[in-house]
């Protein structure tokens, strides 16, 4: 009698530290919003799938296949601590089945919330489930040395130099894409707010689409003013972002992909260029008209030098801008093209940076000389690190991280180096109350000792 009396007290204790009982029909049904969210996932639809493996964890808060897709998920979407906690909890109730994919997420999710040392250790037993061949594709090795490069970086003392924007710009959606001119009083950004053009909602990611936006210093607040009409007549109800503007504002460069909306004015994304109309300052925007460049793949994020002038009075321009058009071997590259006397010549791949992986957001400096970039192919601190290389010879040098005092664990894109104020601005994944999203940097460069940072 007192032996069932104690089992009944640890089972009723068991079933009220769970929160619930779970029957076997809780459990078939878990399975079944499992399998159903990884049809999602693998369709794109990561939010959805994000919710319905919530729907599985309810269910089942013991299965561990549950919190480990979810976590999965979760990284993805950018919600690092949730993921971390999913997985670490996934960690304790898988027991049997842990492959080498297992230990590869589990891995990228340690590694996000800088638990490097962790992170390491799930990638070599990663490597060691998967074997040479396989790990090459998941970039294994490339994940090993970030991890190397991240403690190295911290061993030196390395501290990070940026200092975010104001909420006046910074929300918790995403921002991106900064280009400062007038002295440092006029801020043209791209950014997926609500308040989009159309205010639609992109179906692959479940996020606004892209907007242009323009804000101007006001110095009795003391922060930034967005203009909030300035750009109506120009933003589409698709993506469109603003890659270069020249410094008097007379010309710029344009991403716009209207091809996911009913509008389809684009068949793909692709490169725009505007200049201003003298008489009533308007844009006026048309496709950059060359074969070699706009073609039926992703092409944008475009940048370009300024003009120069040979000894027979030739011009001459060099626009660096990326594609997708190798994706099958490459994901995403940079792509080089000179316009010369204003006619597009045909468009190269930069071979000397391009890797396996993703190169994104080039900037080239208005004398040609330094090229930026975001990759993720290459040895740098985690996700998307920013290079630069230097033109010698005509060829590009071998890409070099800007480190630790620019550089995270996650994503650092759109890097613009603007050398009369010495000074850069990068877009980053940044946490903000446990929320992650782009937001925009500032970087005082006055005190480094970059060699594109003139003294």
């Amino acid at each position: 009698m007192h032996k069932l009396f104690l089992i009944l007290i640890v089972l009723s204790t068991s079933v009220i530290a769970s929160g619930q009982k779970i029957t076997t029909m809780d459990k078939l049904i878990s399975k079944k919003l499992i399998s159903e969210g990884k049809e999602l996932f693998y369709a794109g639809r990561t939010s959805e799938a994000m919710l319905t493996f919530k729907r599985a964890k309810l269910k089942n808060p013991k299965s561990g296949e549950a919190h480990f897709q979810l976590s999965i998920a979760q990284f993805y979407l950018r919600d690092y601590y949730n993921a971390h906690e999913n997985a670490r909890r996934a960690e304790q109730l898988i027991t049997k089945r842990k492959d080498g994919e297992y230990y590869y997420y589990i891995g990228r999710i340690y590694h996000t919330v800088n638990l490097i040392d962790s992170a390491k250790l799930f990638y070599s037993i990663s490597k060691d489930k998967l074997g040479p061949r396989i790990s090459k594709d998941y970039d294994l090795d490339i994940l090993l040395q970030q991890c190397d490069f991240v403690n190295s970086e911290m061993k030196k003392g390395v501290k990070n130099i940026r200092e975010p924007f104001s909420g006046a710009v910074n929300s918790k959606y995403d921002e991106y894409g900064a280009i400062l001119i007038y002295d440092q009083k006029r801020l043209h950004f791209t950014a997926r707010q609500p308040e989009s053009t159309g205010n639609n909602i992109n179906y692959d990611d479940q996020k606004f689409f892209e907007d242009i936006y323009r804000a101007d210093w006001d110095n009795k607040r003391k922060d930034w003013v967005i203009n909030t009409e300035y750009m109506e007549d120009y933003n589409t109800e698709g993506f469109d972002a603003l890659n270069f503007i020249s410094r008097n504002e007379d010309y710029g460069l344009l991403t716009i992909n209207t091809s996911a909306t009913i509008e389809k004015s684009t068949t793909s994304s692709e490169i725009f260029e505007f200049e201003v109309d003298e008489e009533d300052s308007s844009w006026f925007i048309d496709p950059i008209k060359s074969e070699s460049i706009n073609t039926s793949y992703f092409e944008g994020a475009a940048t370009i030098s300024d003009t120069t002038y040979d000894e027979d009075e030739n011009t001459k321009q060099t626009m660096i801008f990326v594609s997708d058009r190798k994706a099958e071997k490459t994901l995403t590259d940079l792509y080089t093209a000179e316009r010369i006397n204003d006619q597009w010549k045909e468009a190269k791949p930069l071979s000397e940076v391009n890797t396996t992986g993703r190169e994104t957001t080039p900037f080239i400096t208005g004398d040609g000389q330094y090229l930026f970039f975001s990759s993720d192919g290459l040895n740098g601190m985690g996700g998307y690190d920013v290079y630069y290389c230097r033109l010698i010879n005509n060829k590009w040098s071998e890409p070099i991280n800007l480190g630790a005092s620019v550089n995270t664990v996650h994503d650092d894109t759109h890097f613009q180096y603007f050398p009369e104020y010495k000074l850069g601005t990068v877009s980053a994944v940044n946490d903000l109350n446990g929320y992650f999203s782009y937001d925009i940097f500032k970087i005082d460069l006055s005190e480094s000792d970059f060699p594109f940072v003139l003294k």
